[in-house]
């Protein structure tokens, strides 16, 4: 911890508050606390709280916060809303704190083509503003209603969307506004519909672990809405689920947009609180598009013969929307549910398989927790993103361990993942490789490809000011 005395902590405060308006500065207990807490059994710690919280509305005012922390040596942290599973936002040192909820505009530009947003926007409040123009935001993470849009590009997430069918949302940026580490503006990209060749300035920031600039305005591509068609299939065993997913794709059927998975258990829990009648086994539920609504239907009906092909036990079609936003939604929040059952926290991995070998890597993940020193005698809680070839296992860490206790759990989640994602050759698509993740990443890209990191991140941020700990690990 930097040893930092009360007058020197004055004088950062006072020179904030120079730059942003007094009500946006905040030396507050519960601020320092809140803007410190990611998901997880992690504790805040008294020696990692920050100096200060500053919420900014501008790129100028971002500007000189980051001009001031290189003149004064001092660390400044990003954060959004704080939603990360990596521990992007989690401090692991006292600096300043930059909140970016302010910052939350939308405008459509019909006639360009294009919207832009501030990085504050969450998700779920560009969705609803997308489609009053008919349109879709191709981001979806499970906590979309609080997730910011700003944390989701640096990370280049696409949540429940299907890779295979809708891409990443970084193919839909078309250009940044960017603050520096050292307080210089960047505007990258253009007005085109057409994404830069060669040389673009934007794709060194998008799924950047937030180590390189702090995103300011985000300008994306309109996504005409398409028709949509539900379906769902039960299982007993999940390897015939996998086998079901495998055949989908190694046969060519078209992707879904969205295709989630829920093993029995799991099933179970948050079909009760949903008040719906229990499956009866594992479950897949998924979304198909179209032009028209025949073809998503068409493309439904055909995914769910291919799992009748494979002992799906049931599959049927919904097409009661009601319905289908309670079946959906049992899997959305899946993990707050599964909190409700005692109070204690969930944490889950994120492990990736490949095609070839996905039902070998679906048996892997049941075992996930087996032969481990503290997760082997908590429950595996299964579900994931199986049409992007992604699981959870997740555990229900008690609120009573202690703190070394919680930690040792974490890490052996983190640990365990990296040696399956190793072992398929795959890496997460969600949470972003660094922070948590960086002894995977030396792992997987070796010295030269951390190198390569390393030195970019020293070239643009040779004093280590924005976002120090997330390239090194130390989250």
């Amino acid at each position: 911890m930097i040893d930092i005395q009360e007058k020197e902590i004055g004088n950062v405060v006072k020179a904030m508050e120079g730059i942003v308006s007094g009500k946006y500065v905040s030396t507050s207990l519960f601020e320092k606390i809140k803007n410190c807490t990611v998901p997880g059994p992690y504790e805040v710690d008294q020696d990692i709280l920050p100096y200060v919280v500053v919420l900014p509305n501008s790129r100028e005012e971002i500007s000189e916060i980051l001009k001031f922390a290189n003149a004064q040596r001092k660390p400044v942290f990003v954060r959004g809303s704080g939603t990360s599973l990596s521990a992007h936002s989690r401090p692991h040192m006292p600096g300043i704190i930059i909140n970016t909820h302010r910052m939350q505009d939308i405008a459509i530009f019909e006639e360009y083509g294009f919207f832009e947003c501030g990085p504050g926007v969450t998700a779920d409040k560009v969705a609803q503003e997308l489609a009053i123009f008919n349109c879709f935001l191709p981001v979806w993470p499970g906590s979309r209603i609080v997730a910011s849009m700003g944390g989701l590009i640096i990370n280049n997430t696409s949540g429940h969307i299907v890779d295979a069918c809708m891409g990443k949302p970084g193919d839909y940026v078309l250009a940044l506004e960017v603050v520096l580490p050292n307080g210089d503006i960047l505007e990258t990209g253009s007005k085109g519909l057409r994404r830069i060749a060669g040389t673009d300035l934007t794709k060194f920031f998008i799924g950047s672990d937030g180590i390189l600039g702090v995103v300011t305005k985000i300008r994306m591509r309109l996504v005409p809405q398409f028709k949509q068609a539900y379906g769902m299939a039960v299982f007993e065993h999940l390897t015939d689920l996998a086998r079901g997913v495998q055949r989908l794709y190694t046969e060519r059927h078209p992707a879904p947009l969205f295709m989630e998975m829920m093993a029995h258990d799991v099933a179970q829990t948050a079909y009760a609180i949903k008040g719906l009648e229990p499956p009866g086994g594992a479950i897949l539920m998924f979304v198909e598009t179209g032009f028209s609504k025949r073809e998503a239907t068409d493309k439904m009906t055909d995914a769910l013969k291919v799992f009748e092909m494979e002992k799906a036990a049931k599959t049927c079609a919904i097409s009661d929307l009601e319905t289908w936003h309670k079946v959906w939604g049992a899997r959305e929040v899946i993990g707050p549910y599964l909190m409700q059952q005692n109070g204690d926290i969930v944490k889950s991995a994120e492990v990736v398989g490949n095609l070839k070998d996905l039902v070998k890597f679906m048996e892997e993940s049941v075992n996930f927790n087996k032969g481990l020193t503290i997760l082997g005698g908590l429950k595996n809680y299964l579900y994931g993103h199986i049409g992007a070839l992604t699981l959870h296992p997740s555990f229900l860490i008690p609120r009573v361990w202690d703190k070394e206790k919680k930690s040792q759990a974490v890490r052996e989640v983190f640990q365990k993942e990296a040696e399956l994602n190793l072992k398929y050759d795959t890496c997460g698509g969600e949470w972003g490789q660094l922070a948590a993740r960086t002894a995977f990443f030396n792992k997987k890209y070796g010295d030269v490809g951390y190198g390569l990191i390393k030195s970019l991140k020293t070239a643009m941020d040779p004093n280590n000011i924005l976002n120090p700990g997330i390239l090194e690990g130390y989250r």
